[in-house]
């Protein structure tokens, strides 16, 4: 169990010597990527915790820079899919309350139509002369 401890320790100072100089240039590729400052120390957080799950795995004289830089466009990639699938959230102003037209009518209901409303105002004797007006061929399918 001494030689696990030890090849532990021997890793994690691996990764420190070889793996930290590299911090500023993948800060640099990540915040060009998110844009953000923020967003860039997380995704550069990230992909420091998944380097170092995984460094046991790293070959020794393969290129360190480009394996880092691909797990940091991966997880770039992982983190946009996964905010892409997140429903979309719009706050609105403080003063929504006022925007609701039913509240401000004071609750009232509507009924009927538009139409109707406009039928109901025009007076009988007006359509009675207008069906009157009609040709005899068309004034039958309106009144049936």
């Amino acid at each position: 169990m001494a030689q696990t401890a030890q090849d532990d320790q021997a890793l994690r100072e691996r990764f420190e010597r070889d793996v930290l100089p590299l911090l500023p240039s993948l800060y640099g590729a990540a915040l060009r990527m998110t844009r953000n400052p923020a967003d860039a120390e997380d995704l550069v957080q990230e992909t420091y915790l998944r380097a170092y799950r995984g460094f046991a795995g790293f070959q020794e004289g393969t290129n360190l820079k480009a394996w880092l830089y691909r797990i940091l466009t991966n997880s770039f990639i992982n983190t946009y899919r996964k905010k892409q699938r997140e429903p979309q959230t719009v706050e609105g102003p403080d003063d929504a309350d006022e925007w609701y037209l039913f509240d401000r009518l004071g609750g009232q209901r509507v009924e009927g139509s538009a139409e109707d409303e406009v039928l109901d105002r025009i007076p009988d004797e007006a359509v009675k002369k207008a069906l009157e007006s009609l040709p005899e061929n068309f004034r039958i399918p309106v009144l049936l």
